[in-house]
């Protein structure tokens, strides 16, 4: 089994690109203008994505739910230096990315958790689940020495490596979506993609071997 085929069991179906909302835009316009309901509702429709990419960057519940309330008390308070309100997902994935990015630079490194749920339900986070073709016992200890053996290893990657991995394998972006999302060139997001890669494939070499 290789990298590559963990990956696939964790990661989504491919996304396009995401595309302009005119509904983001219109709620952006009117949360500016002092609208409490508008923000209200632009945190309802990006919470969940918010909470599941720092859950994914810094592995445990209750430090994603901080800075998914980090994420969003920044947006509201640099709200109007959304250049493009129609893309305010990419803007707001921005800021959590880099927030989780900082919080990981000033923390010490923690394992992941690769199961817990967050705070009061209601995300969907069944695509870390590894598949099992029967529930059988050792089936069973395979999956979790696998989840485990991936969760430490996610876990040693560096911040910036770590942002590509979970932006690209876990929450489906494209590459130049990612290059957006990060405001870094394409290139780099793939060089980023390829070193987090061969330091993943390096780390799981052991397991891989005997798997």
């Amino acid at each position: 089994m290789s990298v590559e085929m963990i990956a696939k069991l964790a990661q989504p179906e491919q996304q396009e690109r995401p595309r302009g909302s005119e509904r983001d835009a219109a709620l952006v316009a009117r949360a500016r203008r002092g609208d409490a309901g508008a923000f209200q509702a632009l945190f309802d429709l990006y919470q969940g994505t918010v909470y599941r990419i720092a859950l994914r960057m810094v592995g445990h519940p209750d430090d994603a739910a901080d800075l998914t309330q980090e994420t969003f008390i920044r947006a509201y308070r640099q709200l109007a230096t959304v250049r493009d309100a129609a893309y305010f997902g990419r803007w707001i994935r921005m800021i959590a990315t880099n927030i989780c990015r900082d919080y990981l630079k000033r923390a010490r490194p923690t394992i992941y958790s690769l199961d817990a749920p967050p705070p009061g339900g209601g995300y969907d986070l069944t695509e870390w689940e590894l598949p099992s073709p029967a529930e059988n016992g050792e089936q069973r200890v395979m999956a979790d020495a696998l989840k485990t053996a991936l969760a430490d290893a996610l876990a040693a990657l560096s911040a910036d490596h770590r942002a590509v991995v979970v932006l690209h394998h876990l929450e489906g972006l494209p590459v130049e979506e990612i290059a957006l999302t990060l405001a870094v060139p394409v290139g780099t997001v793939k060089s980023r993609l390829a070193r987090a890669r061969a330091d993943l494939r390096h780390r799981l070499a052991a397991f891989l071997a005997g798997a």
